[in-house]
């Protein structure tokens, strides 16, 4: 941490054309890192967008109908949520909305999984950048705590995958029943909802390990925080009524819940970690 005070003090000092100047080699291998990433998206994107499914799925290939396989992807997912025990006895009408729906959401679907496939590699490019100017207590660190952040992500896109996503849509169609309403959302309004619901709730549930690893290092001082414990919880609360979008209180709650968990747990840890080291 102290190698990036002193490279902020430095850029503070410099003018703009001195700071690239100096930082030129620097720019020029970060470039080079980030175009390895940018092909191999790339190249991921023109395999989502044309691979056939029948690479997953045999049935379709002895059929011969070709379905792009970023759709047949997206397809499993919207019915493996649809059949979740949540949304039992509850129907939607999915429409197009437009003429051009379906190609928009095999663009954007193909997307999606494309990145996801790109991030191991734009982590380890990020890493192998940053880990020179780091001192060998703070790799040892961010070392332990890779896993930790990565699992608390994975766990919260899977807990809304199976949970938020199907309480929150049953909550939408529940409440049009009270109006005799049949519950109606194009193909593209859902995908979107689901694909931000999850990757929201995935990133929320790492800021635990992320405020504890900020105690550890020194930046983020355990006391205020233990103090005014109450207040953050309620701000966290709120933000996850932000993310989870007219889900009401109980999907609120639902997401609210486990954060509030792994804080508390991260704040105890992060105490008996530093009583340890005084």
């Amino acid at each position: 941490m102290n190698l990036i005070i002193e490279f902020l003090d430095k850029v503070l000092e410099l003018s703009f054309s001195d700071f690239i100047k100096g930082y030129e080699k620097h720019f020029k291998e970060l470039a080079s890192r980030l175009r390895r990433v940018a092909i191999i998206w790339f190249i991921s994107l023109l395999l989502m967008l044309s691979l056939p499914a029948s690479a997953l799925n045999p049935e379709s290939f002895v059929e011969g109908i070709y379905i792009p396989l970023s759709v047949y992807l997206l397809n499993m997912m919207i019915s493996n949520i649809m059949s979740s025990p949540f949304m039992k006895g509850c129907n939607i009408t999915f429409i197009a909305g437009h003429l051009s729906m379906g190609f928009e959401v095999w663009f954007s679907s193909s997307l999606f999984f494309s990145l996801l496939i790109t991030i191991p590699a734009l982590i380890y490019e990020l890493w192998k950048f940053i880990e020179p100017g780091l001192y060998e207590h703070e790799k040892k660190m961010l070392k332990k705590l890779f896993l930790p952040i990565v699992g608390c992500f994975i766990f919260g896109c899977l807990f809304a995958f199976f949970i938020l996503v199907p309480v929150i849509l049953k909550a939408f169609i529940l409440i049009n029943l009270w109006f005799n309403v049949q519950s109606m959302i194009t193909y593209a309004d859902l995908i979107n909802f689901i694909v931000s619901t999850i990757i929201f709730s995935g990133a929320f549930m790492t800021t635990p390990i992320i405020m504890y690893g900020l105690i550890l290092v020194g930046i983020l001082p355990i006391e205020p925080v233990l103090k005014y414990r109450i207040p953050l919880y309620i701000v966290v609360y709120i933000i996850a009524a932000i993310i989870t979008p007219d889900g009401g209180p109980v999907a609120d709650i639902i997401l609210a819940a486990p954060v509030l968990c792994l804080f508390e747990l991260a704040l105890q840890l992060a105490k008996a970690k530093r009583k340890k080291s005084k």
